[in-house]
Parts: C-alpha cells; structure tokens; sequence
C-alpha cells in the first residue's frame, strides 16, 4: 500500500469555473499546502491551470520540455495549463511545498512580469515563509462567498506583486521602470511645482517617486529640456513674476512664498532671469 503525504492542507475552486468572476484579471481555482514523503511524484501528466509550486523545505526534481531541474528550498517552478511534467521529492530530503493555482485574462502577462518567459519555468523566491502566510489565507477564506473570493485575489495579487518586484531587482535599472518615462517626470513636475517652497533637491524627488535619481534627471531633461533644479529655479521666477505683477507683497514675502529664505538671495537670481530686479520689474508690468 502507497504511503500517503504526511501533511495536505488543500482547497479546489475548480466549481467556480463557470461562473463570472469578480476579477477575470486573475483569480485562484487551487492551492495548497503539501510535506511530501520520499519520492512522493506526480505524472508524467497535464493540469488544467497555471500552477506555481514554491518550495519550502527539502529538495526534489522537476521535469518538463526534456529539461530536468534540481530544486531546493527558496526555488519556484511553474506549471501551464496542458504543459506535460513530472516532479519528485528527493528520496533522503523530500520537499515540501506550497502551492496556487490560477487562471484569467492576465495571468501569463502577469507571469512574464515575473520572469517566467520565453521558456523560463523556474525562479526563487526570498521569503517562503510569506508565501506560506499567503496560502494558510486562501485556505482560510476557502469558503464560497464573494467576499472570501476577493480574500483569496488579494492572497493570489500579493504573491505576484513579490515575485514581480523580486524579479525586477535583477535587471538593469532603466528596465526595473514599469511605466513610460513620461509618467516619471509629470510626477516630477508636479512635486516641484507642490513643493517648490522647500528646499528641494533632486533625490527627494526621486525618492517620493521610488526612481533612481540618474533616471529622473534623464527622462526629466527628455520631456521639459532641463534638469529638475533647472526647472525648479525657473518655476520659481515664473511664481514670482506673477505676484510681482499682480500683488503688492513685499520682495520679501514673495522670496519666502517660492522657497527663498533670503531676500538678497532671490533678487540675485531673480536679477539673473530677468536682467533687471524685482523692484525694476514691477514698476515696469505693473497695471
């Protein structure tokens, strides 16, 4: 007689098949939790899902393609839907295992963000013990009610959203950027002009952002022509123009209003753009 797992905490959604999904994005049909005995195997054989298996403790092999992989703790192998494979746990140290299974409009998008692409069917995760915390919660919320169904999503998403960002550590750091460039410096432009009373500098708006500080002063100089403390200076005379114009403020008010502390100090820079100080300027734009 076979010996059987010695754990198996497992839930199937396969029943929900059918029905509209609150995210047809991506949603789970299976996960579990599994301590393999030696040798515990599946196949050679097919799923019906995307599957992805990550490995909590032991060693064992993965076999699909004609490519057998030597896994151990910390490695992930992926499953696709009619994919032939076969997987064992080691003889001396099996695995064990957790793992989910899932479908939707964006799951092998979602996949390739996180390396499993052209042929890639394995990759690592840092932190399984997360992952393990993930699928105790869909096993939890297995119960069938649209709120629990929204609990396992946000399950399913967190997995993905750390094997996206694990992934995404290993690339070049142009590449590590999600959207276009474009996105990066409006973001810019709006800190600045928010901001443009502080004392600003180019990595406090990099960090706000989460981008590297070379990055953004190269897309920054790609959409606007300047450098963001470039821009920011600029910002600041156009700001100050416009109250010159429009106010009767005092130069010192208005050097404290766009983030100069000292009057002297913006007249300069003021004396710089406009070749003529503020005074002069506001006796000549004046109504």
């Amino acid at each position: 007689m076979r010996q059987e797992a010695l754990y198996l905490n497992y839930a199937g959604f396969q029943c929900l098949e059918g029905l509209e999904h609150s995210n047809l994005d991506l949603y789970l049909t299976t996960c579990g939790i599994q301590n393999c005995f030696s040798g515990h195997f599946f196949g050679p054989g097919e799923r019906d899902c995307y599957i992805l298996h990550f490995i909590g403790d032991g060693k064992g092999v993965f076999s699909t393609g004609g490519k057998e992989y030597v896994l151990e703790r910390g490695d992930v192998f992926l499953i696709s839907p009619k994919q032939q494979v076969y997987y064992r746990a080691d003889e001396k140290n099996p695995w064990s295992y957790m793992w989910v299974g899932f479908q939707g409009i964006k799951a092998a998008s979602y996949l390739e963000l996180a390396g499993f692409s052209d042929g890639v069917v394995t990759g690592r995760c840092t932190d399984t013990p997360l992952i393990f915390s993930y699928v105790q919660q869909m096993i939890i919320n297995r119960h069938l009610t649209q709120a629990n169904e929204l609990k396992r999503e946000a399950a399913l998403l967190q997995i993905f959203a750390m094997l996206i960002e694990q992934h995404k550590e290993t690339l070049p750091k142009e590449a590590q950027y999600d959207y276009p460039y474009e996105i990066y410096a409006r973001q810019a432009v709006d800190y600045i002009q928010k901001h443009c009373r502080e004392n600003i500098k180019v990595q406090d708006i990099a960090a706000y952002i989460g981008i590297d500080r070379s990055y953004l002063a190269n897309v920054f100089k790609q959409m606007t022509g300047a450098s963001p403390q470039e821009y920011l200076q600029s910002y600041r005379m156009e700001q100050a123009k416009e109250m010159l114009k429009n106010s009767e403020r005092k130069i010192s008010e208005i050097a404290y209003e766009i983030g100069y502390s000292d009057p002297l100090s913006f007249s300069k820079m003021f004396k710089k753009y406009e070749k003529m100080s503020p005074m002069e300027y506001r006796s000549t734009h004046s109504d």
